[in-house]
C-alpha cells in the first residue's frame, strides 16, 4: 500500500513541515495575554493525532487591539510562555506558526485595561460591533507597523517556526486593502499601490526584523464574495503586488469578511468545497510557494485529493480536528485500536464559535473534551465490566452507550422507534442542517463497532428494564414538543395558552398535510430548534406569519456566524412575514388575534389555515424508573431539554463518572 500524499513533508521557507494536514488559526479563549498550559495541551493532543502544522491564532500586535482571552504578541513576557508551548508541540512531532493580527474596526471599544478607541482606515460603523471608528493617521499606522515588527521578533524568540501576517477576515490590514472599508484619498487609499501600502510596510518591517531565512507568510482572502468588494482576480493582483515588495513563504487563504461573516466562519448551510476554485486559481498563479487550501476539500475523506490534484499544498482541516483530534492519523492510515472511524464535525458552530461569541472557551458539539485535555485524560478500561441499560436512542443515549461500551462495559440500548436518532431525525431534515446526519451515522457506526446490543421497536417499561438486572440504567428518553406549554409562567399568549386551535411543532413536522397553505407560527422558544421548525415548514406552505414575544426573530440563534444565513433563507421565501414583540390574544377558526407587547396595538391575522405553537420542549419521563437498577442516571433532554452539545457532554461526563474520575453534574 502506497503512502498517503498527506503524509509527505513540505518545505515552507527554511522549515520542513512533517505532513500536509494543518489547522488554521482559530480563537479558543484558552489564554489571556500569553500562552497557557491549556492552549499547549490542546495543540499537543492534535500533534500526537497526526496534525503537521498549526497556526496559533489571533495574537495581537498592539495595545489598541488587545482583547480579553487572547494573547498579546507585543508583550516581552510572551516569549517564555510561547517557548514552553512551541517546544511541547515540536516534541509531539508537529510545527507551529503564529498569526499576528490587529482587528481594526472589529476590535472592541472596551479593552482589558479600560476604554479604548476602535481604529480603521476610514471613519465607518464597524459591521461587527456597530461602533464608529477613528480614521488612522500616519502616526497611528507607524505605531502599528512597529508593533507588528516587534511581535514578530518576540515570536521568533518564543520558538514559533514562522509567522503569519493576518490580512483577511475583515481585520485591519484587510480593511486597508478593501474598498468596503477604505475610502481614504491619501497615500494609503485609492489605487492598488495606495491600498496595499500599509500591508507592504508591515511585510517589510517584519522581514527586516526576523531575516530572510525565517518563514513569513500571509493569511489573505482569495475572494471577498461581495458585490462592492474584491473578486478573485483583484485579490490575485494584490497578492502579486505584495510578493513584489518582500519575500512571502506561504499563502494561507480565506474569504469574505464581517460584511458576510458566514464566509469567515462557514457553517452547515455552506457547501464543503466552498472556496475550491479560488484556491486553485491562487495556486496556479503562485506555483513557487506553499498555498494552504481552506474550503477546498469536497469532504474530510477526500482531503488527499486536494494535494494530489495540485489545488493546494496543504489541506486545512480546522474544525474537523477540533471534533476528532486523531483525524490526521486516520486520514493517512496510521490510526490503531478502537475508534478508527472519523468523528465528523457537523458544522453547526455551536460548541466552537458559538461559545466564543459569548466570551466562553471553545468546545465542540461532538467532542466535549476539546479544550479539556488536561482535566479529561484517557479513561482506563474497566477492571470489572458492569451491565448497563440505556433507554433512548437519541444523541445522549447513543453516545452514552458508545462511551460505556468503549470502556469495556456490557451495554444494551432500548429504543421504541424503528430507527435511531431521536430528535436528530427532524434536525437533519432542516434545510441547511443536513450535516446533522453525519452525527447520527457516526453514532450508529460506533454502536456497532463497540458491540452495543441495540434493540429497536422496544417500548421500555420499568418491569422490562428491571428484568435486565443491570448495574446501572441511563434514562435518555429525550423531549417532545408539548401540545400545550411546558412553561409555568410567561410565554407567547396574552391570556394563557389556548385550549384549542393549535398544532404542536412535532405534529406539524410529521403531518404537514394538516397545515394548509397559510399558517401562523407562534414562537415562544427562540432557539435554533424553533428556527429549524420554521425553515422546515416553509417548504410545505405558501405563507408563514411568525408571531413572537421576543424583540427579534430567534434571538438565541447567535448574532454572528449562523444568523446571517438564517435571515437570508427567511427573506428568500416570498411568503414569510414576522411580528416581533407581540403576543397572541385569541385563536379562532381562520383568525389569530395579536397584540403589540410594547404599544398595546391590536391586529388580526386573517385567512389562517393552521396555528403552529413552538413551545420550549418538555422532557419525556420514564415512569417508575427509580428502582429498576442500583444506579439510575438521567441525562440529556430527559433531564432538561437543551442542545445537542448538552446531550453529548453529559453522555461523555457519565462515562468519566462511572470510571470514578469525576462526578456527573458535580
Amino acid at each position: 500500500m502506497s503512502a498517503s500524499l498527506l503524509s509527505r513533508p513540505l518545505r515552507i521557507g527554511s522549515v520542513e513541515v512533517p505532513s500536509r494536514i494543518m489547522q488554521t488559526a482559530h480563537s479558543k479563549q484558552y489564554s489571556d495575554r500569553v500562552e497557557s498550559d491549556r492552549e499547549t495541551a490542546y495543540f499537543v493532543r492534535r500533534a500526537r493525532g497526526g496534525c503537521g502544522l498549526f497556526i496559533a491564532g489571533n495574537h495581537f500586535v498592539h495595545p489598541s487591539g488587545s482583547i480579553r482571552g487572547f494573547q498579546d504578541a507585543f508583550r516581552p513576557e510572551s516569549v517564555p510562555a510561547s517557548r514552553a508551548m512551541t517546544d511541547a508541540i515540536r516534541d509531539a512531532g508537529a510545527r507551529v506558526f503564529v498569526q499576528l493580527n490587529h482587528h481594526g474596526a472589529q476590535a472592541q471599544a472596551d479593552r482589558p485595561t479600560g476604554p479604548g478607541t476602535v481604529y480603521a482606515p476610514s471613519r465607518i460603523l464597524s459591521p461587527s460591533t456597530a461602533h464608529a471608528t477613528r480614521e488612522m493617521d500616519e502616526a497611528d499606522i507607524r505605531s502599528v507597523v512597529d508593533g507588528w515588527a516587534l511581535s514578530a521578533q518576540y515570536a521568533q524568540k518564543g520558538g514559533f517556526d514562522g509567522v503569519e501576517i493576518h490580512m483577511a477576515h475583515g481585520y485591519l490590514l484587510h480593511q486597508f486593502l478593501s474598498p468596503l472599508y477604505n475610502a481614504r484619498t491619501d497615500g494609503y487609499g485609492g489605487d492598488l499601490d495606495g491600498r496595499t501600502r500599509f500591508a507592504r510596510e508591515v511585510l517589510r518591517a517584519v522581514r527586516e526584523r526576523v531575516g530572510d531565512d525565517y518563514p513569513v507568510g500571509i493569511r489573505i482572502v482569495a475572494n471577498e464574495f461581495h458585490p462592492n468588494g474584491l473578486d478573485g482576480a483583484a485579490m490575485r493582483e494584490i497578492i502579486a503586488r505584495l510578493r513584489a515588495e518582500a519575500r512571502i513563504d506561504f499563502l494561507d487563504l480565506a474569504a469574505g469578511g464581517y460584511h458576510n461573516v458566514h464566509y469567515v466562519f462557514p457553517s452547515s448551510p455552506m457547501p464543503y468545497a466552498w472556496l475550491r476554485d479560488d484556491v486553485a486559481a491562487v495556486k496556479a498563479a503562485n506555483p513557487d510557494i506553499a498555498v494552504f487550501g481552506v474550503g477546498a476539500a469536497r469532504s474530510v475523506e477526500e482531503a488527499e485529493e486536494v494535494v494530489a490534484s495540485g489545488i493546494a499544498d496543504m489541506v486545512a482541516l480546522t474544525r474537523a480536528q477540533i471534533a476528532d483530534p486523531d483525524l490526521g492519523l486516520k486520514l493517512i492510515g496510521e490510526a490503531s485500536g478502537p475508534g478508527r472511524g472519523i468523528r465528523h464535525c457537523i458544522r453547526l458552530n455551536q460548541g466552537c464559535l458559538g461559545r466564543g461569541s459569548r466570551g466562553l472557551p471553545m468546545s465542540c458539539t461532538v467532542n466535549p473534551l476539546a479544550g479539556r485535555e488536561q482535566e479529561r485524560g484517557e479513561r482506563p478500561r474497566a477492571a470489572s465490566a458492569q451491565r448497563w441499560v440505556v433507554v433512548g436512542g437519541g444523541p445522549a443515549g447513543m453516545r452514552a452507550a458508545v462511551e460505556l461500551a468503549s470502556d469495556g462495559h456490557r451495554v444494551t440500548l432500548l429504543e421504541q422507534a424503528s430507527e435511531l436518532g431521536g430528535q436528530l431525525r427532524y434536525a437533519r431534515r432542516v434545510p441547511g442542517r443536513e450535516s446533522v446526519g453525519l452525527l447520527v451515522d457516526d453514532l450508529i457506526r460506533d454502536l456497532a463497532d463497540t458491540g452495543v446490543d441495540v434493540r429497536l421497536g422496544v417500548a421500555a417499561t420499568a418491569d422490562l428494564v428491571s428484568g435486565e438486572q443491570a448495574d446501572g440504567v441511563v434514562i435518555a428518553t429525550g423531549a417532545v414538543a408539548p401540545t400545550t406549554t411546558s412553561l409555568a409562567l410567561g410565554g407567547a399568549y396574552a391570556g394563557g395558552f389556548p385550549e384549542r386551535g393549535t398544532i404542536d411543532a412535532f405534529a406539524a413536522l410529521t403531518q404537514p398535510e394538516r397545515l394548509g397553505r397559510r399558517i401562523a407560527v407562534v414562537d415562544a422558544d427562540g432557539t435554533a430548534y424553533a428556527s429549524g421548525v420554521v425553515l422546515t415548514l416553509l417548504q410545505s406552505v405558501d405563507e408563514v406569519e411568525l408571531v413572537t414575544p421576543f424583540e427579534t426573530v430567534f434571538p438565541h440563534v447567535g448574532a454572528g456566524y449562523d444568523r446571517p444565513l438564517l435571515l437570508e433563507r427567511l427573506g428568500a421565501h416570498e411568503g414569510f412575514r414576522r411580528r416581533t414583540s407581540s403576543l397572541v390574544s385569541s385563536v379562532t377558526r381562520g383568525e389569530v388575534g395579536v397584540v403589540d407587547g410594547l404599544t398595546g396595538e391590536r391586529a388580526t391575522l386573517p385567512r389562517v389555515d393552521a396555528v403552529v405553537a413552538i413551545e420550549p420542549r418538555a422532557s419525556v419521563a420514564f415512569a417508575d424508573g427509580d428502582g429498576v437498577a442500583p444506579r439510575v442516571v438521567v441525562i440529556g433532554d430527559a433531564y432538561a431539554p437543551r442542545t445537542i452539545d448538552a446531550a453529548i457532554f453529559e453522555a461523555v461526563e457519565l462515562a468519566y463518572d462511572v470510571a470514578g474520575l469525576v462526578t456527573l453534574r458535580g
